[in-house]
Order: structure tokens, then sequence, then C-alpha cells
């Protein structure tokens, strides 16, 4: 059985020259001309029309809650088992966070949960594919 390790970044050999190069431009962080060509590259092999990376999930969680325009009181159904972000994205703006189980054999959200969970203030469901294992957005969806 092979082992696939766990955290273990992929390097092409470019790395320290991208760094330099980086370094060299003053933008190392943010939408600089890195940010860029991940943009060209994500519109060229995937036919986007928009892309707007973000330096984090929370932060990409934290602009679905100001894009979506919920209100206080409306209810975000969210997974028990994530990073506490998940739903702190949501609660900072007064969303009542409904937590859905996780699945019988793995920790991912539990369709069947999230369908008994739904009521008319529903207004949105965060899924989390965990561990690189897709959840079952077939059921979800």
């Amino acid at each position: 059985m092979e082992v696939v390790p766990f955290n273990k970044p992929h390097f092409t050999g470019r790395e320290f020259l991208y760094v330099r190069e980086a370094l060299s431009n003053g933008h190392v962080s943010g939408n600089g001309p890195f940010t860029q060509r991940c943009h060209e590259m994500l519109r060229e092999r995937y036919g986007y029309k928009h892309c707007l990376l973000t330096s984090s999930c929370t932060d990409a969680l934290e602009m679905c809650a100001l894009l979506l325009d919920l209100q206080p009181g409306d209810e975000v159904i969210a997974p028990s088992f994530t990073f506490v972000s998940t739903a702190n994205a949501f609660a900072l703006h007064g969303e009542k966070i409904v937590f859905a189980d996780s699945c019988a054999d793995h920790p991912n959200i539990d369709p069947q949960s999230i369908a008994e969970r739904i009521t008319p203030r529903t207004r949105a469901i965060v899924v989390m594919h965990y561990g690189g294992v897709a959840c079952d957005m077939d059921a979800i969806l």
C-alpha cells in the first residue's frame, strides 16, 4: 500500500524564481501579477468570465455571507464538523446557524440531516468537503 504524505507541498523547481520575482516587484500578496496570472489561467482553462481569488476559505465564506444579502434571523444550515469560521462567517451578521450532522461513515455533512433542518427561514446551506472527499452534492442539490 502506498502512503500519501499529509501536507507535503509539491514543488516544480521554479518556486525560488517566483518568490524572487514577487519580492522584486513588491507584490507579495493581494492583486499582483501572480494573482492576474491565476485569473488568466482560470479564464482560459475553464471559460470563467470573472475570477476572484481570496486569501483563505474564511475570507471566501465571509464574502459569500455578504453577497447573499442575508438578514439577521435568517437560517443558515452548516456542518457540525468543520472549522469555526464556517459558521462564524454567517453568525457575524446575525444569521441563525443550524447545524446538520455528519454522515455515519465519514465527517461530511449528511444530506438527510440537511433535509430535516430546512424551514421557511432557511436561506443558505454551507457544505464543506472534508479531507479531499466531496460531499454527496447530487443528494444535497
